[in-house]
């Protein structure tokens, strides 16, 4: 956690230096992506050699298509509500 925290507090005086040099900010984008590739990789990996997850992957994805759905839904009523009873349909566009 100390070396995360001091990498945070490393990285915010040099992006404030670096921030007009193009060249710099670009690198450090390209070297970002790739390392968030890696890492999704990494995941992938450890996810495929996980007897456990992959034999429960059918599962899991019913279980998370569920939850995205219910989240949907449960966020469209929510706003639905919002402007019915709070705002008295002031963003109704009709």
């Amino acid at each position: 956690m100390l070396i995360t925290v001091l990498c945070i507090l490393i990285g915010i005086p040099l992006g404030f230096l670096f921030r007009n040099n193009t060249r710099v900010v670009n690198t450090v984008n390209r070297l970002t992506m790739w390392s968030i590739y890696v890492l999704l990789f990494m995941l992938g990996v450890t996810t495929g050699s996980n007897e456990t997850i992959v034999t429960q992957l059918g599962t899991i994805g019913v279980q998370a298509a569920c939850i995205s759905g219910l989240c949907v839904l449960g966020s469209a009523c929510a706003v639905f509500l919002l402007d019915k009873l709070f705002l008295k349909g002031k963003f109704d566009e009709r």
